[in-house]
């Protein structure tokens, strides 16, 4: 072997040990996530998903959501089963009840709610006025559907859906009502949860909310209002 060619030789190991095995720059990794089902529903509204997983479950949950609403909105919800809206979204049976306890749940595109860890212990340790902090911890707790034209339209054109949407927000208040009363009585914590959760639905009549700080601000804005009047003598 000649000169050169030994130390082309020499050479080569150096080269490949020297070719970069990290992640491209930019990319970052992702704390552990849960099962969908179980996935919080307060992510700030800034965050991306930082996986192509995330990405795809996102994707996945937003496809049951658009099959369940339309096929609910067209024939009702009797008239619709769990096993059709799993063929229009290409998805299993047990895939769609990862993501879902029910159709309509599906439908509207929103499960039972649980405060996060993170938000209840920022609701805890904080010290402003109570009502204007569960207007923070509404916000980064109880997510408003991005669908929200088509989620009006199938509670216009499906009355039927109303009682289940009330049982939805009946279900949130507990989880909600539980946080607050980490600063206050149970009957306190009941009248400000309601106070707040009626200024939501409020909140979802009349705007296109940007962002939980944006919802926290107009939550805020919506429970002067309903002060005003109630003051107002």
């Amino acid at each position: 072997m000649t000169t050169r060619a030994a130390r082309a030789h020499r050479s080569r190991p150096a080269a490949r040990a020297a070719r970069p095995t990290s992640p491209p720059t930019g990319g970052r990794p992702c704390p552990p996530t849960a099962a969908p089902a179980h996935d919080s529903p307060a992510v700030d509204g800034n965050t991306e998903p930082c996986t192509l997983r995330e990405r795809k479950k996102q994707q996945t949950r937003q496809a049951i959501h658009d099959a369940a609403l339309t096929r609910i909105t067209d024939h009702g919800l009797d008239g619709v089963t769990v096993e059709q809206i799993c063929a229009d979204a290409d998805v299993s049976p047990r895939t769609f009840f990862n993501y879902f306890s029910s159709k309509a749940h599906a439908a509207i595109g929103l499960d039972t709610v649980d405060v996060p860890d993170s938000v209840r212990d920022r609701f805890a340790a904080a010290d402003g006025p109570l009502v204007d902090d569960v207007c923070d911890l509404v916000a980064h707790t109880v997510p408003l559907s991005a669908d929200r034209a088509r989620t009006k339209e199938l509670l216009v054109r499906r009355p039927e859906m109303t009682p289940m949407v009330m049982r939805w927000m009946a279900e949130s208040r507990k989880s909600l009502v539980a946080a607050v009363t980490t600063r206050t009585d149970e009957d306190t914590a009941r009248t400000a949860v309601a106070l707040v959760m009626s200024a939501l639905t409020e909140v979802a009549h009349r705007f296109t909310v940007l962002d939980q700080a944006d919802l926290a601000t107009r939550l805020r804005a919506v429970v002067a209002e309903m002060v005003a009047l109630v003051t107002d003598r």
